[in-house]
């Protein structure tokens, strides 16, 4: 959560980042568990009080909006898991530039992208199967095996930088 000045906001703007705030919370843990339960874990009875609370918090932020739901751009940051652990997490953004080419050179961003790529394709492929979409899990199962693709490029590049033969 980012620290703010009060004193030079309004009540109002107090109120709508409130708002916001509890948005934030209540989004991520539906989200959470709804992911957790398509995985076949998570809290299956928590999912309706989750819901409700859910609920509440877009009426809430409807009403200090003039009745504007949340715009989609706002959702996606919401749901966004890297600014959520950004957010969580500050200090992991502050790398010293020795550390970002090291880290660029073995390939720990390519794999860090590339599973990240794998983890967003399968869950486009879980949302496409629930809702019987043939076309749209084939779309993210091509992505998924190219992200596979692209981390065996990069473990590969790894290999042979790390183990160069004699």
């Amino acid at each position: 959560m980012v620290l703010r000045v009060v004193s030079e906001q309004s009540e109002a703007d107090i109120r709508k980042q409130r708002i916001h705030d509890q948005l934030t919370r209540d989004l991520r843990r539906f989200a959470a568990n709804f992911l957790r339960l398509t995985s076949g874990s998570g809290k299956a009875l928590e999912l309706l009080p989750q819901l409700e609370k859910l609920s509440a918090s877009i009426k809430a932020y409807a009403d200090a909006h003039d009745g504007a739901l949340p715009p989609q751009k706002t959702v996606h940051q919401i749901l966004d898991s890297r600014a959520a652990l950004i957010e969580y997490r500050p200090w992991i953004k502050d790398v010293d530039e020795a550390s970002r080419r090291r880290w660029e050179a073995d390939g720990t961003y390519a794999r860090n992208d590339a599973v990240a790529g794998i983890i967003k394709a399968g869950l486009r492929m879980v949302a496409s199967e629930l809702v019987d979409q043939l076309t749209q899990h084939s779309a993210a199962e091509d992505v998924f095996y190219e992200q596979i693709r692209r981390l065996e490029d990069v473990r590969k590049k790894s290999r042979r930088q790390n183990n160069p033969k004699k």
